[in-house]
């Protein structure tokens, strides 16, 4: 028997509810049933809600509502105007952005970028994810002389046998192995230009850098933060910006004390990945085509 003295996570307008169950069926933690004929909460079973809102999203007569999520958390979608070909032409159009216009991003648009960001797919609502946007040239600036010097520092132990040593005994294999393939060279490259002319290819001259991390106690906080910079970037792509995500920032930031304070990351987060953009000083008349690694279908015959 359903007791009277706690409220039910859901609320049914009983003239609106048709009982159809759809609401029972796209809830991933069985949370609904039809209890005379209209969706109702099973008791006992409230707390295993994860406000993924699925159940009030799905009802085609808008009769449910849950407690925990105001009404104002959705809204009614419509078809996207756009097919497959469309689709596959957009993201034709993405490249790797390095060289950008003298020209700043404004506040305006760099909020319709990170409303488009949260639409990413979450491992466990709500978003784990945060970002800080850095769009000041100065403090800009600031973090690329940042950059320079703690790889400075890192090139200086990698080329010691004991300091190479020590930086794959505290990294890994795996990592280590990203930074002597890929990381080295790239710093080395970009320390010379800066010091030669103040080149910057570290952040690329971009009017914008985004920082995106997570907390490490987050249900896949990592898979969450890529997400949400890949939802950037394409939004980004669509209000004619260019973009590069970029793997060489994030590790420094995540390691400096300094830069963690400055920019309110606490403690226990984690700086995941990063994203400069701006507007593209050229324009890129073809594509270049990309394949996967490789697709197999099920398992291959023995």
């Amino acid at each position: 028997m359903r007791s009277s003295m706690v409220k039910p996570l859901h609320e049914v307008d009983a003239e609106r509810c048709n009982g159809d169950g759809l609401c029972i069926q796209v809830c991933p933690q069985e949370v609904l049933e039809l209890s005379d004929e209209m969706a109702a909460t099973v008791e006992g079973r409230a707390d295993a809600c994860i406000n993924c809102g699925q159940c009030v999203a799905v009802c085609p007569t808008e009769a449910l509502q849950l407690r925990t999520m105001p009404e104002a958390d959705f809204e009614r979608l419509e078809r996207p105007s756009f097919g497959y070909e469309e689709f596959l032409g957009f993201l034709r159009t993405r490249r790797s952005v390095r060289l950008f216009k003298a020209k700043p991003v404004d506040r305006a648009t760099i909020d319709k970028i990170l409303v488009a960001a949260a639409t990413a797919p979450m491992g466990f609502p709500p978003h784990t994810t945060e970002v800080v946007v850095i769009d000041e040239p100065a403090e800009l600036a600031f973090l690329l002389e940042t950059l320079v010097e703690h790889y400075d520092g890192m090139l200086e132990g990698y080329a010691n046998p004991i300091g190479r040593a020590f930086i794959r005994l505290a990294t890994g294999p795996e990592v280590f192995g990203e930074l002597r393939h890929h990381v080295v060279e790239a710093a080395t490259e970009a320390n010379a230009a800066y010091r030669k002319d103040g080149s910057d290819q570290y952040l690329w001259g971009a009017p914008v850098l985004m920082l995106f991390h997570a907390s490490r106690w987050g249900a896949s906080y990592q898979e969450n933060a890529h997400l949400v910079c890949h939802h950037a970037m394409l939004a980004a792509l669509s209000l004619g910006l260019g973009s590069t995500i970029l793997g060489i920032v994030p590790p420094v930031v995540q390691r400096s004390k300094e830069l963690r304070a400055r920019y309110g990351i606490p403690a226990d987060h984690k700086v995941l990945t990063s994203l400069i953009l701006g507007y593209p000083k050229v324009r890129y008349r073809q594509g270049i085509r990309r394949d996967l690694a490789g697709v197999r279908f099920n398992a291959q015959a023995r």
